[in-house]
């Protein structure tokens, strides 16, 4: 057995994972390392389990989106909220008990209950359609949200004034209180009933309740060949510490983009110290932590790939489909890459430029639109040959008026599609047969390019990058300028296209098959004799 723990926190030191509705974009992707090594030991024949530390309420949805679902888990917040249930289950908000006399307003977002014309509550959805949170107005403002979990019941409830959140409660599958968690000063309050079940009825801070819990557990189910942690500063010391009582236990830890600090030294060099195995996503990350001075440790690289994306599927369509990420491009950087983007596109007619933005308002989807018309006008392109530009729902912004957008393709399709992406759904669906990545912008965006590298669509980057290699999987072009170059290389017939897409195979074949498991079981042994 290997027990797998993530790092599925929202990023604000609370215990949380990321909860919000579908249209709230979170901070980071879902896909990391933890996902990959599931993935890649399930798919080896290997008994896995999820060690999960956060409060998940949607847990089983995230998995399921993630191919990972079913799979053994243990949650610690289920543990200390005495919740058995592990199906998934639909719950509908009009179910709640509602006054008589609320009325229903239905937006494109969310649904709001009225009543005596003033809202009473908010409630909002998840990406996958299941209730989320139900919010509840009092005097015009948020005075409680009701957090709901995916196998149908309320497991939470948060409670504000004045836009301050006070404190949180945390319930059974039952409704019936577990314990109190004081938003201001950080300590947690076991109730009555619940007391039977925990060594103390108060403790300073949610850490102290997930490490006796932990270890607990740890304790009574000790068969088990290693464990691997996601490195990350908000858990590392409870785990380590909690792990060093367990003599004997293999511990690898996993580091993933920058979720860790490489350059406090002295923090790697004790995290480091227990730990039998040390995995990195990349060779820059292994040098840092060899040069750190940790050089007495098994150090293996791991790319991480997506399985969830296809390969090599743009080549069976007659578009060439790039993919621009927009958002944060701007200025002088901005109109030179789309100036050389739409001189191409003259030149070769094939070529559709995927304008993408996480920006769903529409105000920013205006300010975009209004931006790539722009530079069209000064080209002299806007107004001829019925140039025009595909808005995010498809339709060709002032289809039928002369002189709107993009030039169309042989197909009568608009050239230019201004394309929104809130989730790795909505790109994975969009990269399907996308020929070309073109991220040029100074900091890319990371999870593109593990899918592109998944996908086999070469990528452009302005520099260099923890994954991309030059004239292998993509191109680094380090000036500007030299976008067109980068067009030509992969867009002017097959070559340079099909060497990404071997390159990409070949490294792909390296982590599939079992191959990588057989070494890291290997390396997880020869260090746990040392």
């Amino acid at each position: 057995m290997y027990s797998f723990i993530p790092s599925w926190y929202e990023g604000t030191g609370e215990w949380h994972a990321h909860i919000a509705p579908w249209y709230q974009k979170a901070q980071s992707y879902e896909f990391d390392d933890t996902v990959n090594q599931l993935r890649m030991f399930r798919d080896a024949g290997e008994e896995t389990e999820l060690l999960c530390l956060a409060f998940f309420p949607n847990l089983r949805r995230f998995l399921h989106r993630q191919n990972l679902y079913p799979i053994a888990y243990w949650s610690v917040f289920d543990e200390m909220q005495n919740i058995k249930l592990r199906t998934p289950a639909v719950f509908s908000y009009l179910e709640l008990p509602w006054p008589e006399d609320v009325e229903w307003v239905y937006l494109p977002s969310r649904a709001v209950a009225i009543r005596q014309e003033q809202t009473y509550a908010d409630v909002e959805f998840t990406e996958d359609g299941t209730l989320c949170w139900v919010e509840y107005y009092g005097k015009g403002e948020a005075v409680r949200r009701d957090l709901y979990d995916d196998r149908g019941f309320c497991s939470s409830s948060v409670f504000f004034r004045d836009h301050v959140k006070l404190r949180q409660e945390y319930y059974d599958a039952q409704g019936k209180l577990r314990f109190t968690l004081n938003c201001t000063t950080g300590g947690v309050q076991v109730s009555e009933n619940a007391r039977g079940d925990f060594k103390r009825q108060f403790y300073p801070f949610p850490k102290e309740m997930i490490r006796e819990k932990l270890e607990t557990f740890l304790m009574r189910h000790p068969d088990r060949e290693a464990v691997v942690v996601a490195a990350n500063p908000q858990h590392n010391s409870l785990i380590l510490q909690t792990l060093r009582r367990l003599s004997g236990q293999r511990i690898v830890l996993s580091f993933f983009e920058n979720r860790y600090d490489l350059t406090n030294r002295k923090v790697l060099q004790e995290d480091a110290a227990d730990a039998c195995l040390l995995v990195t996503d990349t060779e820059h990350t292994a040098r840092l932590i060899e040069e750190a001075g940790i050089r007495d440790k098994n150090i293996c690289d791991i790319s991480p790939f997506d399985t969830r994306l296809s390969l090599g599927k743009s080549q069976r369509i007659r578009e060439l489909k790039i993919f621009m990420p927009m958002d944060g491009l701007e200025g002088v950087f901005l109109e030179k890459a789309l100036r050389q983007v739409f001189d191409y596109m003259q030149r070769n007619p094939d070529v559709v430029l995927l304008a993408a933005t996480g920006e769903d308002s529409q105000s920013g989807l205006d300010q975009l639109k209004e931006k790539l018309e722009e530079i069209l006008a000064e080209m002299g392109l806007f107004g001829q040959s019925g140039w025009r530009i595909a808005a995010p729902d498809g339709e060709p912004d002032g289809a039928g008026r002369e002189g709107s957008g993009p030039e169309e393709n042989a197909d009568g399709k608009a050239r230019i599609q201004i394309t929104v992406y809130r989730s790795e759904n909505d790109m994975i669906r969009i990269l399907y047969d996308t020929r070309l990545i073109l991220d040029v912008r100074d900091q890319p965006d990371l999870y593109l390019q593990i899918a592109g590298i998944s996908a086999g669509i070469p990528q452009v980057n302005y520099r260099f990058t923890r994954y991309v290699k030059h004239q292998k999987d993509g191109y680094i072009i380090q000036n500007i300028n030299y976008i067109t170059g980068a067009l030509e290389y992969y867009l002017d017939g097959l070559s340079g296209w099909n060497e990404a897409l071997v390159y990409c195979v070949q490294e792909i074949s390296k982590y599939t098959g079992g191959t990588l498991v057989k070494q890291w079981k290997q390396l997880i042994r020869k260090g746990g004799t040392q």
